[in-house]
């Protein structure tokens, strides 16, 4: 009897403890939810590119890093350090669990039309753009050539057809380069998404696997870095955001400009870095971003919906991205790994800058602090990764995972000789309007967001 007396009360016990453990995680996960759409209200202006609404001089010297570094600065650093390590240890409770299996259902109808959502929302935009003219990827992007219409308008046709995909990406590279050829490699640095939709429309016709999962990955890497650089503007440029704060009152909500305009930054930073996170929490962040910009879009108007229409479009991708590989970091190396990550990104915004419009010497100690930083989060993946021991995890993994990487992008077979020929043209067809942009004199138009002309280096 005294056995199944201790038997019994063990099993108490435990039953016990487990709700105990859940209505923990529960209470944390309300708590954590209450904090963030808190936040997102208050920030708004977070995801409005400030280049697309305020005069710019791009060519203007930051504020140090010793300016940036305030008690506001830290505090609302802290507090995202504390939601982003609940959001990661929820995941791997039940809770997390089950919310992964909620997404997995909603998204599903999502998940099987993952190309044409791209494909048409590429269409939309660079119809849009061609439409408008004068513009080369973004609204700030000015540029008027008769190549740069045809272009954008042969970016439509081409998606429309499997063959022509590889086209559409080179001619989205191309815009691209033809950006930083005009407003420098730094300006463009806002923009690499550009470069992954560019890959992920050159890579759609390849038959391997592992290709198919880069694109994803890559695709997802370039919509954060997109949204996570920009946000440093916020830090080292508040002026500009604060004309913002000026023209739309409501978006402070009664609190002090300054304090608006630090939150904005660390908000913006904090779901861009999630995105490059485990499944979960960078599913979770591309939710919360696209509240963010569909919020936006009723403040700031069709300019900010249309620039950021292909961000949107990426966000629900990355929203309806199924991951069953378990979760590989530790949940206590979240708030490490983007307590270092931010200053780095500071650190290599101010370098960049320098060296693209001031000096070659200079930016040599904040770049590389910069990169010793994000050396020493490498070392920490590294270190610290945790790994799944359960076989099970290796089972349900994506079979595209799975397929090792080949020599050759394409597995042609004689029924792909129509796609290959119909590819080619579209491919010719590109590289005959790259010719013509070469021999276009590239000039930066006089705009708001670059209003002085570009220095030159002195050393």
């Amino acid at each position: 009897m005294s056995i199944d007396h201790a038997a019994s009360c063990n099993g108490i016990s435990t039953l016990f403890n487990s709700r105990r453990v859940r209505s923990r995680c529960t209470k944390a996960v309300i708590f954590s939810g209450c904090l963030v759409v808190n936040l997102i209200s208050m920030t708004d202006m977070a995801s409005a590119h400030v280049k697309w609404f305020v005069p710019c001089i791009v060519s203007d010297d930051p504020l140090p890093i010793q300016a940036v570094f305030t008690t506001t600065f830290f505090l609302f650093l802290a507090l995202f350090l504390a939601l982003f390590y609940l959001a990661c240890a929820a995941e791997q409770t039940t809770v997390g669990l089950m919310l992964s299996r909620f997404l997995d259902h909603v998204t599903e109808p999502l998940r099987r039309r993952v190309d044409d959502l791209l494909r048409g929302a590429a269409a939309v935009f660079f119809a849009l753009l061609w439409a408008h003219g004068g513009l080369i990827l973004t609204p700030e992007l000015e540029a008027n050539s008769i190549w740069l219409s045809a272009i954008q308008l042969l970016i439509p046709l081409f998606l429309a057809a499997r063959p022509t995909l590889p086209a559409a990406g080179a001619a989205i590279l191309l815009l691209y380069g033809y950006g930083a050829a005009c407003y420098g490699l730094f300006h463009m640095l806002d923009y690499p998404v550009f470069l992954g939709l560019g890959v992920w429309f050159v890579l759609s016709v390849s038959r391997d696997a592992k290709l198919l999962a880069f694109r994803s990955d890559f695709l997802r890497w370039t919509v954060a870095l997109s949204l996570l650089w920009p946000s440093m503007e916020k830090f080292v440029y508040p002026a500009w955001v604060a004309a913002i704060a000026v023209d739309h009152p409501e978006l402070t909500l009664g609190f002090d400009v300054s304090t608006v305009v630090t939150a904005a930054g660390i908000v913006e930073f904090g779901l861009a870095f999630a995105l490059f996170w485990t499944p979960l929490v960078r599913r979770l962040s591309a939710l919360a971003l696209l509240l963010v910009l569909t919020a936006a879009t009723l403040d700031f108007g069709k300019v900010d919906g249309i620039g950021h229409l292909m961000i949107v479009a990426i966000l629900f991708v990355v929203l309806a991205d199924r991951e069953d590989r378990p979760a590989q970091y530790r949940p206590a190396l979240a708030p490490l790994i983007s307590s270092m990550a931010l200053p780095a990104t500071l650190l290599l915004y101010t370098g960049a800058h320098t060296l693209s419009y001031a000096s070659l010497t200079a930016p040599i100690e904040p770049l590389a602090g910069g990169a010793a930083l994000l050396l020493l989060v490498f070392l920490c993946l590294r270190r610290f990764a945790g790994h799944s021991a359960d076989p099970r995890h290796n089972s349900e993994q994506d079979p595209v995972r799975q397929v090792p990487l080949r020599a050759s992008m394409l597995v042609v077979s004689p029924d792909a000789a129509p796609e290959v020929a119909f590819g080619g043209v579209a491919l010719a067809a590109v590289m005959l309007i790259a010719l013509g942009l070469h021999g276009h004199e590239l000039k930066v138009p006089p705009s708001g967001a670059s209003a002085a002309p570009r220095q030159q280096h002195s050393t």
